[in-house]
């Protein structure tokens, strides 16, 4: 924390602009300490600030060149878009984040209004300080204490667990940090409130459900957060985010599963968060679409339909996996491997890519979508077509 409360400070901010002056310059961090900018204990914490910084721009965009964090805690900060979106749902609601870590969700509820935000992690709990000072955010509030027990008094909460022990990965709620038991208690105390889970979680083992919302921005499903009193009768709900942010939902725990077919003139690869939240069958009811494999989340039809949920890919052929045949198919035709996408296939997509060697860059580049359909892995060769959304 005094590396934090130092390189916050004027003296500190002018260490790290000219440590960041250097690194653009492309110097390494061995002769960036050897230049004796500052004390080496303090040129060690700008240059780790500044290799946090670089991992955060994925997440906060040009935010992150004034953002200080730990490597845990932007491994579990929501990225600033998606932590936008979940603060637009509360509204201008009075919101307490019962986990705030270093801040990310905080940013964007304080953009919105009133706010407040509680860690027992000290440190951490600085680092908002300064991001959120850093960012213009000051109508949030910071307390530290034990989130458990949610010590402050607002209308509505969010909260985002640690899902990292020991450095491996929580794989039930129980092994949450806090635990996903309190969320009847924090039910109690918040008209509305959002739980940040593992998109793989087992929804069966939470101690009460509402709605599951999977949200997925630039092709990858970001979160699952639980919401537990928006009123209406939503069970699941798919997110979007992109130029325009859209959802897909049903009022029902029953998943829908679409018939099994043939493989069509057309495949469609859906959207991580329809996946996550089982709404294929949803999908396929908009598109008069079939599963071309039981449980696989591929869907074909035979007219094209272009929608933002899902990558709409003419078939041009399918071949019974076997190395030299596929290689021979796209050669013959001309053909080179473009994205290989794959579900429930052995083979990692830039493994195959490798096995299939160079082909003349002339060629057309074409999709491989790589399944097993009727128990024997197959190619589907597709023509590659640019996506309406995402």
């Amino acid at each position: 924390m005094d590396a934090v409360l130092y390189l916050s400070g004027t003296a500190g901010s002018a260490v790290l602009e000219q440590i960041g002056q250097r690194r653009a310059a492309g110097d390494s961090s061995l002769q960036i300490q050897q230049l004796n900018i500052d004390a080496s204990d303090r040129v060690r914490a700008a240059l780790y600030v500044w290799d946090q910084r670089e991992r955060a721009h994925g997440k906060f965009g040009d935010a992150a060149d004034r953002l200080f964090a730990d490597r845990d805690g932007l491994e579990m900060a929501s990225g600033l878009t998606v932590a936008r979106h979940r603060a637009q749902r509360f509204g201008d609601t009075w919101v307490a984040d019962l986990c705030c870590g270093i801040g990310g969700d905080l940013m964007a509820l304080a953009e919105r209004g009133r706010c407040i935000g509680v860690d027992l992690d000290t440190a951490r709990l600085q680092m908002a300080r300064v991001n959120l000072g850093a960012h213009e955010r000051n109508t949030a509030a910071l307390i530290a204490g034990d989130s458990r027990f949610a010590p402050v008094k607002a209308d509505a909460a969010t909260a985002d667990p640690a899902r990292r022990q020991g450095g491996k990965r929580a794989r039930s709620g129980s092994d949450y940090e806090p635990s996903l038991a309190y969320i009847p208690e924090w039910q109690q105390q918040f008209d509305l409130l959002a739980v940040k889970v593992s998109p793989a979680l087992d929804l069966g083992e939470l101690p009460v459900r509402e709605e599951v919302e999977y949200v997925s921005w630039q092709g990858q499903c970001r979160e699952a957060v639980l919401w537990f009193g928006q009123g209406d009768d939503c069970r699941r709900r798919a997110t979007q985010i992109g130029e325009q942010t859209i959802s897909l939902t049903s009022a029902s725990d029953e998943i829908l599963r679409p018939p099994v077919q043939p493989v069509g003139r057309v495949l469609y690869d859906p959207d991580p968060a329809l996946v996550r939240s089982h709404l294929i069958g949803e999908l396929a009811e908009q598109l008069g679409a079939w599963s071309i494999v039981e449980d696989v989340a591929y869907l074909s039809s035979d007219d094209v339909h272009h929608t933002p949920w899902a990558k709409t890919l003419p078939l041009l052929e399918q071949v019974p996996f076997q190395l030299n045949r596929l290689q021979r198919v796209l050669r013959l035709n001309g053909w080179r491997p473009g994205v290989i996408r794959r579900r429930h296939f052995p083979i990692e997509p830039e493994t195959l890519r490798q096995q299939l060697g160079a082909f003349d860059t002339d060629s057309l580049p074409v999709e491989l979508v790589c399944t097993r359909i009727d128990g024997k892995r197959t190619i589907l060769i597709c023509a590659s077509v640019t996506e309406s959304a995402r």
